[in-house]
């Protein structure tokens, strides 16, 4: 589904080959790319990366592109490029990558095809499948839906090892600040939150709580 999901949505050139290439973009993925200051040697150094390297680095990977403000469309490019390209991408075991390709392409006003990405993004866990449906229906503006997957995912507390497993992502991270209630609450249950408060602005405004 990710190969297909590429070619729907930023017209990746998909081509057999034994190593990442640059070229294998298309133009205007390369053009968005260049300008947020990805060229073929970092993209090639971005595509050598392990996978947790790639999505997890909050100071490395695609992380820094994402950042850059009107980059977010380059960094879904950058995104799916690396689970088309990257021979470190394990489509059995794809973590968030897809996930955050949605992200990016709604944060860059590319509604459908962060859709197709998102509900790609789902797993065997009934919360986190409640959290993809929330955002789902904040992207289709289906509060009555949107409510639902709330108060389902609210019903879900995490286990003793999750929360301790929060608690040292805390400390292994100091730099990261995560939101009141993230070590007790049901997961991204306070980012479905700031959907439903943020329920008419932009997905990158609520995503944050700006509005």
């Amino acid at each position: 589904m990710v190969i297909a999901l590429t070619a729907l949505t930023l017209g990746l050139t998909l081509l057999a080959q034994d190593a990442p290439s640059f070229d294998a973009l298309a133009p205007d993925a390369r053009t968005r790319l260049a300008g947020c200051g990805v060229d073929e040697t970092r993209f090639l150094s971005l595509m050598a990366l392990e996978q947790n390297a790639f999505d997890q680095d909050f100071s490395g990977g695609w992380r820094p592109v994402g950042d850059q403000p009107g980059c977010e469309q380059a960094a879904a490019d950058l995104l799916i490029a690396y689970m088309d390209q990257s021979p470190h991408f394990n489509p059995e075991r794809p973590g968030v990558i897809g996930w955050h390709a949605g992200q990016m392409l709604a944060m860059s006003g590319e509604t459908e095809q962060a859709i197709a990405y998102f509900d790609a993004a789902r797993f065997s866990n009934a919360d986190w499948n409640l959290y993809v449906d929330a955002t789902i229906a904040f992207m289709r503006r289906d509060r009555a839906a949107a409510e639902a997957a709330r108060a389902a995912l609210a019903t879900m507390p995490p286990s003793e090892e999750e929360m301790a497993a929060r608690r040292q992502f805390l400390a292994d991270n100091p730099h990261i600040r995560m939101p009141d209630g993230y070590v007790e609450q049901p997961q991204n249950l306070n980012v479905v939150d700031r959907l439903l408060t943020c329920w008419d602005a932009p997905y990158a405004d609520a995503y944050s709580g700006a509005c």
